[in-house]
């Protein structure tokens, strides 16, 4: 056995200890973990940088850390401690996390090696590493696979400044031990995204109908066979929209247009390529792309794939399963329970359901078959959600570790059955320490050295190794999940020891659907301590509600072609959004398909706003998007400024211009009301306005006294309901009286004044004068 270098580091390695230091002070275990119990900042601590996850026969074992110096004074030269304890097994998962949290007393007298450390400034660090050979004495003594303790110490003039302690996992590669069946696992990971972003200038452009190629088809037949496609293979949104004529319009739009409602135009290089309202980031391009060749490395790797994301990402990785579009969340919208709020912000339960999926799959591209599985929310699966979820056609979904928050002594297999009205559901529950580790969360704040990729990854292997010992000969199938936003390169790190680790098996998730379920019923035990707050979603809903109501607005009492409440209701956004792809080139008076395809930009980023990401700037961008789009449409009705008007008379006229910039005529009322009661004008006016075209409203003024007022002049639409901008017209009044009253005056006036020169000239003058 090694012996140790340092006389100090024995006690450092037992937390029933503390470490006496030369100079007489003592430094206890807690004080050199890094942060203690107070949650206040320790001195000094020490982060992994890297580290190797599995030991085989030929890896050895490499760990690159840095010490950091939070204080405000200079450290001498020290040196850093690695070691094992070869004999020690860990018997209990409280083992596990008690060693994580640094207040297990396991002693770790086998030493790995040692290096020097350099002086550290004062709120400074130092970075160094470790290469342990495989002829190293204690690394090559390790008989056995699984986890040991492994202990990284920080000392400087014999005083014990730091200490971590993490996890050294040895693989059953090269050793002559006994094997036992290796653990089933299944890793999964959720390729969707929620950096959609509202491209406004196509908005604008989609309102004015100007984004359309000069002969009115911006489609190619392959993109027109694409959408056949979705129709054929859609729901209700495969429906094929009719022209004024009556006759079916064709699909002229690009393969994506059931994602974005077909808001198609040329791009401004002239090259014809479809511009689209609602787009993804250029970084989130560069971050598809670079999961592409990391899903390409690990086969294995079980992606579930948003079909809408998936046509919009030029990735095409292999899919084992998809998931409800725009990673709608389920799990919420059962917990609000209100389907009509839904409907009302423009979401219907046919654009997340399963049919809708393999729709929007199929458009882009593939043509292996792929399990719709629903992939869980912001909220824990409930009964009720997953009715909600089988009622829309996905008979398996993945959940996270609140599903069952029964706690058992060992793991088991994350397999449920349960039994809803609408069928039976089987649950997929992920293993709730592999899953927070596996989306870079540590598993307590106390388990210092899994703040840092390197630790955790190294805690993740040491924990899979011990369930697979604890049970040895018990076949189970457990579950593991990447989070949405898990980079490329932490999914390829994990993937990759995985794919080392002997003692595990790593499966699909057909395979683990079809496994004897642990568990099966209607009764459905969920931990829902961290289920979101459903204010935040009805708030989000009412904004929709709100901004999809003011395009319905435009639809039934300001077009001058207006639909009525039925054809409004029963308008299909998707399908007339396909019809109107090429309505430029054959466009009619009927504003149907227009309205249709304004609808399904709204409803996509309605549906977009509600996803299961926690990401809570996707949703404002969406739904403020939402809002624009509301807001651009009625501001195209809108009354242009007008010069101040000068009254000289009792009445005077006051000419009011409208613009349309819609592609269809509107018809309005215009209203003015002036500040005064002295200077006023006519009340209201109707007036049609065709498409990209201006009319004049003429107001009378009447004035009974000079003076100035303003006349404020607004548009409402013919239900009374004030929409656009209000314009502020100055009135001057120099009052002026009419022909017959100003003759009788004038008359008098010069009457008067002969009288008073008669009187001059014929006065008697006073004696005295």
């Amino acid at each position: 056995m090694a012996m140790l270098a340092s006389p100090t580091l024995a006690k450092a390695n037992d937390t029933n200890d503390p470490t006496t230091a030369t100079d007489g002070t003592t430094t206890s275990q807690s004080d050199a973990q890094g942060d203690d119990q107070s949650g206040t900042q320790a001195d000094y601590d020490i982060t992994i940088d890297q580290a190797t996850p599995v030991v085989t026969a030929k890896s050895g074992y490499h760990i690159t850390f840095t010490i950091n110096n939070h204080t405000n004074q200079a450290t001498e030269a020290g040196t850093a401690y690695l070691n094992t304890n070869l004999l020690f097994t860990f018997v209990s998962r409280t083992d596990m996390q008690n060693w994580a949290e640094h207040t297990a007393g396991i002693p770790t007298p086998d030493s790995l090696g040692t290096v020097q450390v350099p002086a550290i400034a004062a709120n400074g660090s130092a970075t160094v590493s470790i290469n342990v050979s495989t002829s190293q004495q204690t690394l090559a003594a390790l008989g056995s696979w699984g986890p040991k303790p492994l202990m990284l110490s920080y000392i400087t003039g014999n005083q014990l400044l730091a200490a971590l302690p993490t996890f050294l996992t040895r693989s059953s590669d090269g050793l002559t031990t006994a094997q036992t069946p290796a653990m089933n696992l299944t890793v999964a990971v959720p390729f969707t995204s929620s950096a959609w972003q509202v491209d406004e200038d196509a908005v604008k452009q989609r309102i004015a109908e100007t984004d359309e190629a000069g002969d009115g088809s911006s489609s190619s037949s392959k993109q027109s066979d694409d959408a056949n496609t979705a129709n054929n293979t859609g729901n209700d949104s495969g429906k094929s929209a009719v022209t004024e004529d009556g006759k079916a319009a064709a699909p002229a739009t690009p393969k994506s247009s059931e994602t974005d409602g077909a808001q198609s135009s040329p791009s401004s290089d002239g090259t014809g390529a479809v511009a689209r309202a609602i787009t993804l980031s250029d970084n989130d391009a560069d971050t598809a792309s670079e999961l592409g060749q990391t899903f390409a490395k690990h086969r294995s790797l079980q992606v579930v794939a948003d079909p809408q994301y998936l046509q919009e990402s030029a990735v095409q990785p292999s899919i084992a399963a998809i998931m409800q579009p725009s990673d709608f969340d389920i799990t919420t919208y059962a917990a609000v329970g209100d389907d009509e709020a839904y409907r009302k912000a423009g979401i219907s339960t046919e654009q997340w359901s399963a049919d809708r999926a393999t729709s929007l799959y199929k458009v882009s591209g593939k043509t292996e078959k792929s399990t719709p599985i629903a992939w869980q929310g912001s909220d824990p699966w409930t009964l009720d959600a997953l009715t909600a979820a089988r009622t829309q056609g996905y008979s398996t979904v993945i959940a996270d570790a609140s599903f069952d928050a029964d706690q058992t002594d060992a793991v088991h297999t994350g397999t449920y059955v349960v039994n809803t009205d609408a069928g039976d559901v089987t649950v997929l529950k992920e293993q709730a320490v592999l899953g927070t580790l596996a989306k870079g969360q540590a598993t307590s704040d106390s388990a210092a050295a899994e703040t840092s990729d390197a630790g955790r990854l190294a805690r993740l292997m040491a924990q899979s190794a011990f369930y697979q010992m604890e049970q040895p000969y018990t076949s189970r199938y457990l579950l593991m999940t990447f989070s949405r936003s898990d980079s490329a390169a932490w999914i390829d790190a994990v993937m990759s020891a995985l794919e080392q680790a002997s003692w595990l098996n790593l499966t699909d998730l057909n395979t683990m659907a079809q496994a004897e379920p642990y568990s099966v019923g209607s009764d459905v035990n969920v931990d829902d301590s961290q289920a979101a707050d459903a204010t935040v979603t009805r708030s989000t809903l009412n904004q929709l509600a709100t901004s999809r109501a003011d395009i319905m607005r435009m639809a039934g009492s300001i077009l001058k072609n207006e639909l009525n409440s039925s054809e409004a209701s029963s308008l299909d956004p998707q399908a007339l959004a396909r019809q109107d792809a090429n309505s430029t080139a054959t466009h009619t008076s009927d504003p149907t398909a227009w309205i249709g395809s304004l609808l399904a930009i709204h409803d996509d980023m309605a549906v977009r706003a509600l996803t299961g990401a926690a990401d809570t700037d996707a949703s404002t961008r969406m739904t403020t998007g939402a809002q624009t789009l509301a807001s651009e449409l009625l501001n195209s009705v809108h009354i242009n400024p007008s010069e101040s008007v000068s009254v000289f008379s009792e009445s005077a006229k006051m000419p009011i211009t409208i613009s349309n910039d819609l592609p269809y005529a509107v018809h309005i009322r215009v209203n003015s009301i002036t500040d005064s009661m002295q200077i006023v004008t006519s009340r209201d006016a109707e007036v049609s306005i065709p498409a990209h075209s201006d009319a004049q409203v003429t107001f009378t003024i009447r004035v009974s006294t000079s003076g100035s007022t303003t006349a404020h002049v607004t548009m409402t639409d013919r239900e009374g309901n004030s929409f656009g901008n209000t314009q502020n017209t100055a009135i001057t009044s120099v009052m002026r009286i009419s022909d017959a009253s100003g003759f009788i005056i004038i008359g008098f006036a010069v009457l008067l004044g002969i009288v008073g020169l008669w009187r001059q000239f014929h006065r008697k003058k006073d004696p005295d004068e």
